[in-house]
């Protein structure tokens, strides 16, 4: 089955149009995005993003067909690149600062999708490099730390935003799927971390 995601300008929502009725998980999960079904278009619309969107579906269709009490498989740890619930996503951004936000996958969706929220690790080391930056070193435990009051990037701080596992740009794809990543906005990417502690260059105004 495959499907199309069109955009509506008139009434700035998108549209999905499947080749045959999709599966009930698929269904489920646009209802969760608030997509309804247009019985005279025969399309599902709804006012998220089309990457939103296209996680939601490709979450489902990746899903096992069986609950987990049917299925002799025991439940997923891991997705397609090895991301587990715990791990810790790190972005840097700015022009004339230096940013550094970090997220957590507090759930798996799928082979590729995994919903995370804004974190902040504790902090074991701070060298400043002038009077208005830093390099700090954080402590990565994978234990679950609590949500962040309030988030530029997550609008879902209790249940996480839904987001797309993508490669890094490494050539090698083993090296690709360690340094996996997912977009937070145009601006910035979000990478794994995969050691117990990161040191990240931050800088601030007065």
């Amino acid at each position: 089955m495959s499907y199309t995601i069109t955009r509506n300008p008139a009434f700035n929502s998108i549209e999905i149009t499947f080749t045959e009725k999709p599966a009930e998980a698929i269904r489920n999960a646009l209802k969760a995005l608030k997509f309804r079904w247009h019985n005279v278009k025969k399309v599902w619309y709804g006012y998220t993003t089309e990457e939103a969107a296209r996680a939601a579906i490709d979450g489902a269709t990746s899903e096992p067909a069986e609950s987990p009490k049917n299925s002799a498989c025991a439940p997923v740890k891991a997705n397609r690149y090895g991301v587990q619930v715990g791990d810790l996503f790190e972005a840097s951004w700015g022009c004339e600062q230096t940013n550094v936000n970090f997220f957590q996958v507090v759930a798996l969706v799928g082979a590729c999708s995994v919903r995370v929220r804004e974190v902040l690790p504790k902090m074991i080391d701070e060298t400043p490099v002038s009077p208005m930056s830093a390099d700090r070193t954080y402590k990565n435990t994978r234990e679950l730390l609590p949500a962040v009051r309030s988030s530029v990037f997550i609008k879902d701080q209790e249940k996480g935003d839904l987001k797309r596992i993508a490669p890094g740009y490494d050539k090698d794809p083993k090296t690709a799927a360690l340094n996996c990543r997912f977009k937070l906005k145009d601006y910035a990417d979000a990478y794994k971390v995969n050691s117990s502690t990161i040191t990240v260059y931050q800088s601030w105004y007065a």
